[in-house]
């Protein structure tokens, strides 16, 4: 009974083992199937598109190292001062980052008061100046305008973002092919054929060979660094042309100088005349987002702080004409240098102050700071080393020195303090006091100051404070632009720049400018970029010039003068003083060659013009003078002249280059100094009489405009009063006649 329950169990137990082992051997032999068609057919070619895993390969000891810099920065946030102080200072570092991006928001956003503002305040920001990240994320904020005004400002550098791929260095040959290609791109202009043809040679750029079966041994990278100086000389004068300046930046020319910038940063001469290229592109209209996109702000920040002090002058040009957010900036083309202010003003100048040299000299040669050692004056020697050195601002000693200028000098005022101190009223005489005084001609304001301020003498006191004695101190290389600001914080300092040359065969260049040495063209084409730069508009000009440079000024007030233009005869009549150094009105000798001496020097045309009694220079003598005595207030006229001849050259052959007849103008002051004509323009301290005589001028031209200012104001109060009296007087008569009428009519019901 027992075995017949269980026997049914038992066939169904069987039955589905069985039914097991049938699928077991089926999908094992399915496996089998698979396993060796998967080994006949590589399916691992399907996976080629398929994205895998970047592993980065570290070294040991550096992934070591870091990871015991992680523990210890752990321990450290699990102290308790920093578990308490550490969520304080990420909010205050979060705050600081805040308080700089409301600042960005407004400068972007704001008005022009409020822009101007927050400009100012971010650019004295130093709480992110230790955080890369916070500026390089701010700069990432910035629009064009704002990163111009910042750069103005002399911000710190974090806040522009580098140039892409600046990191990167094309060869010499290839950044030389882009410059060819800028230079094509602005024919048919007939300098750039010029310039295509003299140094590139067909439009190709040759490589160094002996065609003729000699062999030259020149350097590839020689020749290549000649061909890219030559190239780039050739675009400072083809930038002048505002439609070259369009051309190359619309075919990407910004970008272009940026591989020649990488390639000479450390090259001065080369930078020098990048810089010169720069400026001149950044003359035109709305030209600040083409450098702001290039990556240009960077630079031209860097530039701001280099060493060299005509690489800051010229970046200062530039950034200048790119500010167009700003009030009281101007516009500067080239060869007219701003070397006061640096930045952004508050207000307008009271004052423009325009330098011009003379023959052979330059804005950062001519108005150097007098050697106190004596050497012998070379005129050649001189200005070549002056372009290899490396011009510095030197900063200035926090205590004041002694103005001792030699030993004996020294020795007496030691000897004298031991003796018995010295009492307050004790003065020194100018060390370059004039030898001839004729004054006749000086202004009573003049007279003033001068008798309170000694009129050939200074102070002991004050000349005490002259740091000359002090070597640590360098001399000045562009005296004009660091001390008249100490003495004038509010005015304009500008140097014109013009290239010359003694003989035709010295001369450089494209031919177009070559021969375009005409004092009377150079004149006009300076009269025109001073306009341009507002000189003269609402406030007085005071010319200072030296040689050629006093011949530059007359020509362009004459030219003003006789203008029909509002603008240009503004700048004429806002002339309120010429400062004259050994300028020949007359000629000079020296200038007049024999004949055969002419054929073999071929003078250039700058020293033709200079010939004595030359009926050009006599015909401007009379115009000028006839021009100043025409205007509303005749400027005070001021004229130094050489006492010495002046040694010229390595033979020391003594020549009066500009003679007391020549430097007479028969107008103002004149004075004959102990100085050869090349010292005539470097004085030796602040306290020299040269430098002293300068700021009488500006006194006085400043003190003119501020009382012609006060009395055009009391006429206007006067006319408003009169004009006020006059119809008071009216109402009051109005009143009468309306109520007599009203009395008439009155009268007449009754009657």
């Amino acid at each position: 009974m027992h075995i017949k329950q269980y026997k049914p169990k038992c066939g169904k137990i069987c039955a589905g083992t069985g039914l097991f082992s049938i699928v077991g051997v089926v999908s094992y032999e399915a496996y089998r199937t698979y396993s060796a068609l998967t080994n006949l057919v590589d399916t691992r070619v399907l996976d080629v598109d398929r994205k895998r895993p970047d592993y980065i390969y570290i070294k040991h000891h550096i992934y070591r190292q870091s990871l015991l810099e992680q523990l210890e920065q752990e321990r450290r946030d699990s102290k308790l001062v920093n578990i308490v102080v550490q969520p304080f200072g990420k909010w205050w570092k979060a705050l600081k980052h805040s308080v700089a991006w409301r600042l960005l928001r407004i400068a972007q956003e704001g008005e022009l008061a409020d822009r101007l503002k927050a400009i100012k305040q971010l650019a004295l920001i130093d709480h992110l100046k230790g955080t890369d990240w916070d500026f390089q994320h701010l700069a990432q904020l910035c629009d064009a305008r704002t990163a111009v005004a910042l750069a103005r400002s002399n911000c710190d550098s974090r806040w522009f973002l580098p140039p892409r791929q600046y990191g990167v260095e094309k060869e010499t040959r290839e950044v030389l092919v882009g410059v060819k290609q800028l230079i094509e791109h602005l024919v048919p202009d007939h300098c750039a054929e010029y310039v295509l043809g003299h140094t590139f040679g067909s439009h190709q750029i040759k490589e160094p060979s002996g065609d003729d079966g000699v062999h030259y041994p020149v350097n590839s990278a020689t020749f290549e660094h000649d061909q890219m100086k030559q190239a780039l000389s050739a675009l400072v004068h083809l930038t002048t042309v505002e439609e070259n300046c369009r051309k190359i930046i619309e075919a990407g020319g910004l970008l272009t100088l940026i591989e020649v910038e990488k390639l000479y940063k450390d090259d001065i001469d080369m930078k020098l005349t990048l810089s010169r290229i720069v400026a001149n592109l950044s003359v035109g209209d709305e030209r600040s987002y083409d450098f702001f996109a290039s990556g240009w702000l960077s630079i031209l920040s860097r530039w701001q702080k280099d060493i060299d002090m005509r690489m800051q002058v010229t970046t200062d040009l530039t950034l200048s004409n790119l500010d167009r957010d700003d009030p009281n900036c101007f516009t500067y083309e080239s060869n007219v240098y701003p070397l006061y202010p640096k930045s952004r003003r508050e207000k307008k100048p009271d004052v423009d102050i325009v330098f011009v040299h003379g023959l052979l000299g330059g804005v950062f040669v001519t108005w150097r700071q007098k050697d106190l050692k004596p050497q012998a004056a070379s005129l050649l020697e001189g200005i070549a080393s002056a372009k290899e050195e490396v011009l510095t601002l030197q900063p200035t000693p926090p205590k004041p020195h002694p103005s001792i200028s030699d030993t004996a000098t020294q020795e007496l005022i030691q000897a004298l303090q031991e003796d018995e101190p010295l009492s307050s009223d004790w003065s020194v005489v100018f060390p370059d006091i004039p030898l001839v005084a004729d004054e006749k001609y000086t202004s009573p304001a003049v007279h003033a100051k001068q008798n309170r301020e000694g009129r050939y003498s200074v102070s002991g006191e004050k000349w005490l404070q002259e740091p000359l004695g002090d070597e640590s101190v360098g001399r000045s290389f562009c005296w004009p632009m660091e001390w008249l600001p100490k003495d004038f914080p509010n005015v304009r300092v500008i140097g014109l720049n013009y290239n010359s040359s003694l003989s035709e065969w010295s001369a450089s260049g494209c031919p177009c400018e070559k021969y375009d040495g005409k004092l009377e063209k150079r004149a006009g084409e300076f009269l025109k970029k001073l306009a341009r730069s507002n000189v003269g508009q609402d406030r007085p000009v005071v010319w200072v010039g030296h040689s050629m440079g006093g011949l530059l000024i007359k020509s362009i007030m004459v030219q003003a003068a006789q203008s029909e233009d509002p603008a240009i005869r503004r700048i004429a009549e806002n002339s309120h003083a010429v400062m004259f150094l050994g300028t020949p009105h007359r000629g000079s000798a020296i200038a007049k060659l024999k004949q055969h001496t002419s054929a073999l020097v071929w003078p250039s045309v700058e020293v033709r013009e200079l010939e004595e009694n030359s009926t050009q220079l006599l015909h401007l003598n009379k115009t000028f003078l006839k021009a100043i005595a025409g205007l509303s207030k005749k400027p005070e006229i001021v004229s130094i002249c050489e006492g010495i001849p002046t040694e010229l050259t390595s033979f020391k052959v003594p020549l009066h280059i500009v003679p007391e007849s020549s430097a007479r103008i028969d107008e103002g002051d004149f004075y004959i100094t102990k100085e050869d004509h090349l010292s005539l323009s470097k004085p030796m301290c602040r306290q020299s009489f040269l430098y002293q005589r300068l700021i009488s001028v500006i006194w006085c031209a400043m003190q003119s405009a501020r009382d012609e200012t006060e009395q055009h104001h009391d006429q206007e109060k006067t006319s408003i009063g009169t004009t006020i009296s006059h119809g008071k007087t009216s109402s009051v008569f109005t009143d009468v006649y309306r109520q007599l009428r009203q009395f008439e009519k009155l009268f007449n019901i009754f009657l």
